[in-house]
């Protein structure tokens, strides 16, 4: 009676045993895995990653805990094939072989282990030897093993930069993830029409991402404007999130400004600035990069100082605004400094002209060296400077310098001779680089002094 009642407890406690392994580790196990395929089949890789890591944890908990269990052979599966698809390789890897050369796996689970290994291949460099296994599963009959199949197979061929293969890959597939790493790789090698067809496909079906910013910028750096407009375009007709749109727009506005490209700029900073919520960031910059476009108006320091005292304090909080700001700093530094030379001066119109994209007010400055300061040895360069920003007059101005200052560096030019043997060639960049380097002294110790913090009350 007592051994049957020992044996009796010993069942019922291996069976409890036995259920907390499953209930608590298998189980568990399990279903993250189930829900990281889910998020697989949604293009959710971030997720996926995430739930796949948790599931690896869970089933090496079994393995650790549970040496003896049954459920030995399922968490070891589970353990490698998670472990894998989080891309924690260097343990996945071996126990993945081990599985594959062994008898223990199901059909079903062979083939899921044989994807992950591969996924590892590709992840470890060693691409070469993932394509052939990953291109002999794409006709399995689980339509998501075929399809997770194609996308390694794709991400292998990018990573042997073979970015031609990829579209065969992926066939129909709308597999949005790989589609995004395409476009990476593509603007990595400078591919831009496949980069634009990319996006506008992606596009299509509303699926923004922070990339599609890094892109515009890419092809507005190339010159393709039009490339640029027709992403924007299509997504504004998907009607993706305002926030989304407002930066697109904010993009192509502040890089078509940089440019000199003020009216199209223009009709995207107000769309930038429409789109976004008042008192966001992107709203903020907008009303920075338009109000301070009124700088290319500007041709006199007294309209210099309306236009910025006309700016509220939300606009010069903005990043822009800020660099506008130092910029506007070193030029009234330079404004202020009254060497006869007028070296200082004539920088104070190039930033002008370069920096603060001021022109009409570089050209003030440049004549009024010209006119004002007869004996500098800036002066014949400070007409032909004047020369470039008005077109009208330059035939004018260029031909003063070649009369009465022909014998500068700056009149050979204009005669199409060699100016190296003039005396002015290199002592007039001499001259200016000597009171830039002061001048650049004084305003970074400037501008690090306004960029520290507030001292405590009652410090000294």
């Amino acid at each position: 009676m007592r051994a049957a009642r020992r044996l009796t407890l010993g069942l019922a406690s291996w069976l409890v045993g036995s259920g907390c392994v499953y209930y608590n580790g298998i189980y568990n196990a399990q279903a993250e895995a189930r829900l990281a395929d889910a998020n697989l089949r949604r293009d959710d890789d971030g997720e996926a990653t995430t739930r796949f890591q948790r599931s690896a944890a869970i089933a090496e908990t079994v393995l650790v805990r549970h040496p003896n269990s049954k459920w030995r052979n399922r968490a070891r599966y589970i353990a490698a094939r998670s472990g894998a698809m989080a891309a924690q390789c260097e343990r996945a890897m071996p126990r993945l072989q081990q599985l594959l050369a062994g008898t223990t796996l199901a059909a079903g689970e062979r083939d899921r282990s044989r994807l992950a290994l591969a996924s590892c291949e590709v992840r470890s460099g060693r691409s070469a030897d993932a394509r052939p296994r990953l291109d002999s599963m794409f006709r399995s009959g689980d339509r998501e093993l075929a399809r997770q199949s194609r996308i390694w197979a794709a991400r292998a061929a990018l990573s042997m930069g073979d970015r031609d293969a990829v579209p065969a890959y992926l066939a129909n597939l709308d597999a949005g993830v790989l589609q995004w790493e395409l476009i990476s790789a593509s603007m990595s090698a400078r591919e831009f029409t496949r980069v634009e067809s990319l996006l506008v496909q992606r596009a299509r079906v509303g699926d923004y991402r922070e990339d599609v910013t890094r892109a515009l910028r890419e092809l507005l750096t190339d010159g393709r404007h039009d490339a640029a407009e027709r992403i924007v375009a299509q997504y504004d007709a998907a009607r993706v999130r305002d926030d989304s749109r407002a930066r697109m727009h904010y993009t192509i506005g502040d890089m078509l400004a940089r440019t000199g490209l003020d009216s199209i700029a223009r009709r995207h900073l107000y769309a930038a600035r429409t789109l976004s919520q008042r008192d966001t960031v992107t709203a903020h910059e907008a009303n920075a990069r338009l109000a301070l476009l009124d700088l290319k108006r500007v041709a006199s320091l007294r309209e210099l100082d309306t236009l910025v005292a006309r700016q509220d304090s939300a606009v010069w909080r903005t990043s822009y605004a800020r660099e506008i700001a130092d910029r506007v700093l070193l030029f009234r530094l330079l404004v202020g400094r009254g060497e006869p030379e007028r070296a200082s001066l004539y920088l104070a119109a190039e930033i002008a002209r370069d920096s603060l994209r001021a022109p009409r007010l570089a050209r003030t400055l440049f004549l009024r060296i010209a006119r004002e300061s007869p004996t500098s040895p800036l002066v014949p360069d400070a007409w032909y400077a004047a020369a470039l920003l008005e077109p009208d007059s330059a035939a004018a101005w260029q031909r003063r310098v070649r009369l009465d200052f022909g014998n500068s560096a700056v009149a050979a030019r204009l005669r199409g001779e060699d100016p190296t043997d003039r005396p002015d060639f290199l002592s007039t960049p001499d001259l200016l680089t000597l009171h830039w380097t002061g001048a650049l002294r004084i305003w970074t110790d400037s501008v690090r002094k306004l960029r520290l913090p507030p001292k405590p009350a009652g410090s000294r």
